[in-house]
């Protein structure tokens, strides 16, 4: 469950502790800051936001919770609103792929496929991206189509029954916006690594979004087998092989 109080005095402490370019002594990292974290073009950011918008935010929808089988009714606005990523940083993610040229990726949680619009802009060749509850995927699916991304594909079904197979993708990055539980992350790390997959860079969104979210990062932060782990408030990011000691870093975003 989102807890506003902690995640607000995290944010207090993360101000305290990031550090800007000059202290990421790190060739790569410094890069990463320059041309991802702090790079802003202005002509490219509002072309990007115009994926933002909604056609229809006063739309109601009715599905069923997959997970807890509760009837939910809202509106598309209503689930826009609280899903839905800021500019900033779906921006951030459109960087990232392109800086580091990655070529095939992976969304766990698509809801109305804003995010997964601005993954289907950058220069990655083939996006999935992967939704529990029909309604809300057939949502991103016409917001796709519209933008006629035929290589972006949205996988419907419960995670657990879906990202097994969604990994053959073979992805370079995962971003991972589904299940807030430290379980549920634990248990994508665990069938990325079963599976072998060659991930270069796994992105956890909402780091500070409860305790037991924070709980499960730090214990990502504290395992050697990630050798590069980057702590953005919004999200952490991790490099799982990266070819450096073992390093963890609080970066201004």
């Amino acid at each position: 469950m989102a807890s506003p109080l902690f995640t607000y005095a995290s944010y207090l402490n993360y101000r305290l502790k990031a550090v800007n370019a000059h202290g990421l002594h790190s060739p790569f990292l410094f890069e990463l800051y320059n041309f991802v974290f702090h790079h802003w073009d202005d002509q490219e950011s509002q072309r990007l936001k115009q994926l933002r918008n909604i056609d229809n935010p006063n739309e109601i929808l009715k599905y069923t919770d997959p997970r807890y089988l509760e009837d939910i009714t809202t509106s598309v606005g209503r689930i826009a609103r609280r899903v839905t990523s800021t500019h900033k940083f779906s921006y951030l993610l459109y960087k990232l792929i392109n800086h580091l040229r990655y070529e095939r990726v992976l969304e766990v949680g698509t809801s109305l496929g804003i995010n997964a619009a601005y993954l289907g802009s950058s220069k990655a060749q083939r996006v999935w991206t992967m939704e529990g509850v029909e309604e809300i995927a057939d949502l991103a699916i016409k917001r796709l189509k519209k933008l006629e991304y035929d290589h972006v594909r949205v996988v419907k079904g419960l995670v657990e029954h879906t990202f097994r197979d969604s990994l053959t993708l073979n992805p370079e990055l995962i971003f991972i916006d589904a299940d807030h539980r430290s379980e549920a992350i634990f248990w994508y790390l665990r069938i990325i690594k079963e599976m072998n997959v060659p991930v270069q860079c796994i992105v956890i969104h909402d780091i500070y979004w409860s305790r037991d979210m924070n709980k499960a990062w730090k214990q990502i932060v504290a395992d050697d087998r990630y050798s590069l782990t980057i702590d953005l408030f919004q999200a952490g990011i991790i490099f799982p092989n990266h070819p450096m000691e073992k390093q963890h870093f609080v970066v201004k975003f």
